[in-house]
This record gives structure tokens, C-alpha cells and sequence, in this order.
């Protein structure tokens, strides 16, 4: 097919199945340290051309994509396969590169030659799952090493250099293996005499030592407390259409129920949180949700966090707003930095007008322009809000981590993906940033996985019905959380580093190659 042997395309379908399956609903992160195996064989094996690399790299992010999104089909069908036709461009300049770097002599392998390829292909996906991440604003989700979050010990590395660093471990595991069954097909082939596989030993002794950092950091005993706060996050489980948004007056109506069961059968609280807007207005302009607000703070939150619109002018913020203090004060408001992509605004709309059709209405807001913190009163308690996935978006929560929160908060609502595995995944994603910062992450969801999550990414309480086995269920967590003054962590301090340090070894790489023509 298009000049391409059956083979090729057969390894490059099973590459993107196998990328899928180390992420929900399959959760398999064995899958993520083998998925590149069949496609970097066939590369190493059959050094294709650079069109064949190319479609072959295409074919294979494809696969993954279409398939590990799906859940985007309960919003936009055309724009779900847009988005992922699309970023397959990324796993294509992946596949390039790594077939540049196999060297002009498939027939000859050595234990140095191979560490610097595996090194040079696990720093491209680092790079090109960063550009996948940034370029228009950036889908960075269910990158190669947040397939590793239930291995906690493995994850753990990511407070040193974020998910990208889990990431380039994960694929410098799974080259090197590549890399050890082409070399003993050329050893028992006679191609090559039999040697010491320092290449391997390299392998596993990164896979060691990043097992070891993750046992030491379980094993630390956590910093002491300073703030207790007493929480509970809602989820009301409101219906949700992505064409047309619930009633104003029904959404207030549910907040207030379950805030009344909370608050009446467990006395005054220091933080109540709702989720994200669940309606198309503004919370200035309604008051059915002013009164549920102040229903709700009466009822004993002290300070309550939730969702909103805010309509200022011409312009349309999606909102976090913190009413803390004196009743009669006006709240504190974060509008959302990080706009999703065909959701909330559509890239290029100017050149192509017939693009704002695939998407929801709404998808028109404006960007805030700065991460801040909201402090609650009068315990001081610094929060760090995130709406909807920006607690997927890791250079983003890096910089509310540089204001010093004692806690994360994440506002979401994820009922636009109905039974699909969209709110799974994004649980799955927003793990790391409590384990990259070290800080506890509290989320609150309409309908997805309402949950507080531990430093170390553990996740402590979550809405859970153990007998229609569902997350989706109407409920609420509560408890007592014990905050400590946090420390920046090496990643929060030098953010992207690993990011950098790929691309200069590509480049150096690259640079290598010119000069070897």
C-alpha cells in the first residue's frame, strides 16, 4: 500500500494499539514500555525512506490518537478527528528521526552505538510530545509517562523533571529493548560476533535507579503540618449537553441539596467546592445562583470555591471565584489561562470561519492573563485554582506552584464525555501535577472523578459508587487535610529541563549526521 510492504504498516497500527492500551480505560503500563517496539524494529531493520518514515510515523499516531480520544466523539465528531489527524504529525517526526539516527548500517551494532541512539530517540519523543503540547495553545494529555501513574514508584522521578522525564525513561526502556532483539537477530544470524551488552546494562540500570529515587521518596516521612483545613468538594451530577447547558435555576437547585447534606450533617467547614460553570451565564447576572451561594455560606462554608462565566463587556472569562470572608465582601476571581483547543476557542477562525461550527457554542471565551492565588480568611490558606484541564497542563500549574499554595484546586466539568473514558483520563493526567509540585490536588467535578490526591499522587478519597461500580454518581468527598508550607521542587524550580536537554541532544545528533554524509 503506497509503495509501503504490509509489514511496516501492520508494525506501525500495532505501535498506536499499543500506546492506547497503557492508558484508560485499559491502564496497562507494561503496554507503554513495549508500544514503540514493533514500529523502532521495523525502522531499525528497513531504514524506510523519508516518506515512508513519515506516513508510517503518521499511521501510527494515528491509531493511537483516534483511538485513545474517542471520548471526544461525545462533543465533536469532526473536530475529534481533525484534532487527532492532526497531531499523528508529531509520533511522524518522531519515527523520522529515529530512523535517521539508526545509522547507515543496518548489519553492524555496538553497546556505544546504541546507547546514543536509544538516548537520541527517547530525547525526539520527549521533544516532539512537548510540541504536541504547546503548538496552538497545545493537547498535551496522555503523554508516553502518564501511563506509568499507577506504578507510583516509577512516577515519583516526575518532581525532578516533570512527565516528560517519566516519559523519556519509559521510551529509553522500551528503544533499548528494541535495540536487544535486533542485536541478537544479527548475532544469531552471524552477522555480528557475540559481545557484552553494555547497552542492555545501561537499560536497566536507568530503570534501577529511577525504581530506587521512587522507593526513597514513598519511604520520606511527609513535612509537617501548619493548616488544617476541613474540605468537601460537590459533585452534583447535573445532565449536560455540549450544545445546550443546563438551567441556571436546576444547577443551583442541586449545589444547594448536596451542599445541605453536607454542611447540616457535618457542622461549619473551612473550604466548600463546586464544580466548573455547569451553565452558559455568568454568576453576576443570576440570582438563583447568588442566592445558592449565599445559602450555602450561611449553611456554615466559611469559604466556598466554585465555577463560573464571568461576563465583563464584551468579553467572556470561564471563572474561578472564592467567596471568603465577611458576607457582603466581594469574591476573588482566576479566570482561566489555558483554553481548550476546539472547545473553548477554535484555532485559525479568522482564515477559516466554517471551523466554528464543529465545535459547542461557547467556544469563544478569552484567556486570563496570569495564574493567581486565592487566600482564604481568615486562615491565610493560599489556593491555587485550575479550571477544567489545566490541571493537565504541566507548565501551567508549575507556575501557580511558583506562588506558594499550600493546596491545589481543580474546577472541572466533565459530563460531556457521558460513559467514555475522557474523565478517567484526565484523573489519570492530573496525578502528576500533585506528584511534580508536591502538593495535594483537590478536585471537583460535575461528573467525572471528584477526588483529593496526595503529593506522592495517591489518591486518598474519590466519589465512588461501589455498587453500580460508577464514578458518576451524585456525591461529595469530606474530610481534614493537613497543609504544609511548601518547598519548591526541582522541577517546579527549573520546570522543562528535560524538554531542553532533548532537544540539544537532537540537535548535536542531527548536527552528527550532517557531518557523517
Amino acid at each position: 500500500m503506497l509503495g509501503i510492504p504490509m509489514a511496516g504498516w501492520f508494525c506501525a497500527g500495532l505501535t498506536g494499539l499499543g500506546l492506547t492500551l497503557g492508558f484508560a480505560p485499559f491502564h496497562q503500563p507494561l503496554a507503554g514500555w513495549l508500544a514503540l517496539i514493533p514500529l523502532a524494529y521495523y525502522g531499525q531493520k528497513t531504514k524506510p525512506s523519508i516518506r515512508e518514515a513519515l506516513l508510517l510515523g503518521w499511521f501510527a499516531g494515528a491509531t493511537h490518537f483516534l483511538t485513545t480520544f474517542s471520548w471526544l466523539i461525545t462533543v465533536t465528531t469532526a473536530g475529534w478527528v481533525l484534532l487527532c489527524l492532526y497531531m499523528a504529525i508529531y509520533p511522524a517526526l518522531w519515527f523520522l528521526l529515529w530512523v535517521r539516527f539508526s545509522g547507515s548500517d543496518p548489519e553492524r551494532m555496538s553497546s556505544a552505538g546504541n546507547i546514543w541512539q536509544v538516548v537520541l530517540g527517547a530525547s525526539a519523543w520527549v521533544l516532539t510530545e512537548w510540541l504536541r503540547g504547546i503548538v496552538f495553545s497545545g493537547f498535551g494529555w496522555n503523554g508516553l509517562g502518564v501511563s506509568q501513574g499507577n506504578l507510583l514508584l516509577l512516577a515519583q522521578i516526575a518532581d525532578l523533571g516533570g512527565v516528560s522525564l517519566v516519559s523519556w525513561v519509559v521510551a529509553f526502556g522500551g528503544l533499548t529493548l528494541t535495540l536487544t532483539a535486533r542485536r541478537f537477530e544479527l548475532e544469531i544470524r552471524g552477522s555480528q560476533k557475540w559481545k557484552p551488552r553494555w547497552d542492555f546494562t545501561a537499560g536497566v540500570f536507568v530503570l534501577g535507579m529511577t525504581m530506587v529515587y521512587g522507593a526513597r521518596t514513598m519511604l520520606r516521612p511527609p513535612p509537617p503540618g501548619v493548616h488544617t483545613l476541613t474540605y468537601a468538594a460537590i459533585q452534583p451530577a447535573v445532565p449536560q449537553d455540549p450544545w445546550r447547558s443546563a438551567k441556571i435555576e436546576k444547577v443551583a437547585g442541586e449545589l444547594v441539596r448536596w451542599s445541605e447534606i453536607v454542611l447540616v450533617g457535618n457542622g461549619p467547614i473551612d473550604l466548600l467546592v463546586w464544580p466548573e460553570s455547569l451553565a452558559g451565564t455568568g454568576w453576576r447576572e443570576e440570582p438563583a445562583f447568588q442566592q445558592a451561594v449565599q445559602t450555602a455560606r450561611r449553611l456554615g462554608a466559611r469559604s466556598l470555591l466554585t465555577g463560573s462565566l464571568d461576563v465583563r463587556g464584551a468579553e467572556t472569562f470561564n471563572s474561578a471565584v472564592l467567596f471568603t470572608g465577611p458576607e457582603g465582601k466581594a469574591p476573588r476571581v482566576y479566570d482561566k489561562t489555558h483554553l481548550v483547543i476546539m472547545g473553548e476557542y477554535v484555532p485559525l477562525v479568522k482564515i477559516f470561519p466554517w471551523m466554528r461550527q464543529l465545535v459547542p457554542p461557547g467556544g469563544d471565551l478569552t484567556a486570563g492573563s496570569s495564574a493567581r492565588i486565592l487566600e482564604l480568611e481568615p486562615s491565610g490558606i493560599r489556593l491555587a485554582p485550575l479550571i477544567c484541564f489545566e490541571d493537565s497542563v504541566a507548565r501551567g500549574v508549575r507556575r501557580s506552584a511558583q506562588e506558594n499554595p499550600h493546596l491545589l484546586v481543580n474546577l472541572t466539568n466533565d459530563a460531556w464525555f457521558g460513559s467514555s473514558s475522557g474523565a478517567e483520563q484526565h484523573l489519570d493526567n492530573a496525578r502528576f501535577r500533585a506528584i511534580e509540585t508536591r502538593l495535594p490536588l483537590l478536585r471537583a467535578t460535575n461528573d467525572g472523578v471528584t477526588a483529593l490526591i496526595s503529593p506522592r499522587g495517591v489518591i486518598l478519597s474519590e466519589v465512588w459508587d461501589p455498587e453500580l461500580k460508577s464514578y458518576r454518581e451524585p456525591g461529595f468527598i469530606l474530610g481534614e487535610l493537613e497543609l504544609s508550607n511548601s518547598s519548591s521542587t526541582f522541577y517546579t524550580r527549573w520546570g522543562d529541563w528535560t524538554v531542553g536537554a532533548s532537544m540539544g541532544l537532537v540537535l548535536l545528533g542531527l548536527i552528527r549526521l550532517r557531518n557523517l554524509v
